[in-house]
């Protein structure tokens, strides 16, 4: 009986320039989407959760705001690179540069590193916020529990 492999998701040395190029339009656009949840989890936190934070929770909130804050800076950062990063790669796809393409290669497993890097941390930080809403959320809803008794 035949097992199936699942597909590895690493770059192989001789992949394509057109591969490579067409990740980087994919992580721009991840990186657009994830620019819209930053918005909306500091608007959660600024507006709708830190008011109605015990002291307890207050310091939480106010470094997982920090920490959203600290991510956008971040996700401009390599945004930038990555744009620079795809024109350099549509330039070799143009057959310019292409004494260079070793070094856009390694460009690239940088760059690939660094946005995993930045999901596993953007990932990190919106499950820690979610547990703080649900977490304020329960505590909120039982004391109009209590009140209404």
């Amino acid at each position: 009986m035949k097992r199936l492999i699942p597909k590895q998701n690493k770059l192989k040395p001789n992949c394509s320039i057109e591969h490579l190029h067409k990740n980087t339009l994919k992580w721009i656009s991840e990186f657009q989407f994830i620019k819209v949840e930053e918005e909306f989890l500091k608007e959660l936190l600024a507006e709708h959760i830190i008011e109605f934070c015990s002291e307890k929770h207050y310091s939480k909130a106010k470094l997982l705001f920090n920490g959203i804050s600290h991510e956008t800076v971040l996700r401009e950062e390599l945004i930038n690179d990555i744009k620079e990063h795809k024109i350099n790669l549509a330039l070799l796809l143009e057959n310019i540069y292409l004494k260079k393409e070793g070094v856009f290669r390694k460009t690239h497993e940088i760059l690939k590193k660094e946005v995993q890097n930045y999901f596993e941390n953007f990932k990190y930080i919106k499950l820690e916020i979610f547990e703080l809403v649900l977490t304020i959320l329960k505590n909120e809803k039982q004391k109009r529990l209590v009140i209404n008794i």
